[in-house]
């Protein structure tokens, strides 16, 4: 156990190890997320019902959704694509959890909305074409590593139609900022969101001020077994961003505040971007 509190406790290389499917494809952990997605009363894995009505309301007002082609990578359990498919959009949405796609799919039958979910990677699989619009909203940007992001742009570039929009929103160095490192040990530290069983949890935080990048790393050890999660989380300024997105072919129109769709202001939180192709 001192081996693995000693890791625990040592900065690894920037996106050194990547956990991302233990969150989504572990059959308990990945119910736990669906649960606390469409949990009101936490932001930690969507945000809540208006401040997401309020989003899918810009988007329309800005971009326009109804007629046409959105596919929304990382969909989850439909939150945005359902109010997207709502509002006339013709919606496909693309995630790679089973759990969260069957909530999904069930949420559309139910409200007769024709909406194409596809079980699948964004990073390597197969993804739509001739989209007029795509969305990656939630910050799921900023969990990539560099090089995944230019891929992930340029995959984007070849889905949108001329002219087309990729909206996305990223955290902020301003956010960055605001953040510690930290090292936490608890029993049960997120009820039984990891494990079923009784168990234990270490949590440490680690800040690379250079890179404006935090990553947060989790040990959870209970009696079956024994499993890290790294989550990595980079920071962005409008000139940043602009300046990587650029590198994959795609120009920055708006850097705008995610919850309002107004200009973006250091004080406004998340920072959404519309770029075109």
């Amino acid at each position: 156990m001192y081996s693995d509190l000693d890791d625990l406790n040592r900065k690894p290389e920037p996106f050194s190890r990547y956990t991302t499917d233990t969150l989504w494809t572990d059959p308990w952990i990945a119910q736990k997320m669906l649960e606390y997605h469409l949990d009101q009363g936490t932001d930690l894995a969507s945000r809540r019902v208006p401040i997401i009505d309020g989003i899918v309301d810009w988007f329309d007002r800005k971009i326009g959704l109804s007629g046409k082609a959105v596919c929304d990578l990382g969909c989850g359990p439909g939150l945005y694509a359902t109010r997207m498919a709502e509002r006339g959009a013709q919606v496909t949405g693309v995630d790679f959890s089973a759990v969260s796609l069957a909530h999904a799919r069930a949420e559309a039958t139910a409200k007769n909305l024709d909406i194409a979910y596809r079980q699948a990677d964004y990073l390597a699989d197969d993804l739509p074409g001739d989209q007029d619009i795509v969305t990656l909203i939630y910050c799921d940007y900023c969990t990539l590593s560099p090089q995944s992001r230019q891929s992930l742009v340029r995959r984007i570039n070849r889905m949108l139609k001329p002219g087309g929009t990729f909206v996305f929103d990223v955290y902020t160095v301003p956010q960055f900022a605001a953040r510690h490192e930290a090292a936490t040990y608890g029993r049960n530290p997120m009820g039984d969101f990891w494990s079923p069983d009784d168990h234990f949890g270490f949590q440490t935080t680690f800040l690379y001020d250079e890179e404006k990048l935090a990553l947060d790393r989790y040990l959870i050890v209970d009696l079956r077994r024994r499993f890290e999660i790294f989550n990595w989380l980079q920071y962005f300024d409008p000139e940043t961003i602009s300046a990587e997105v650029a590198q994959a072919g795609l120009v920055v129109e708006e850097a705008l505040a995610l919850t309002t769709g107004e200009p973006w202001t250091p004080e406004a939180g998340e920072l959404a971007i519309l770029a075109r192709a």
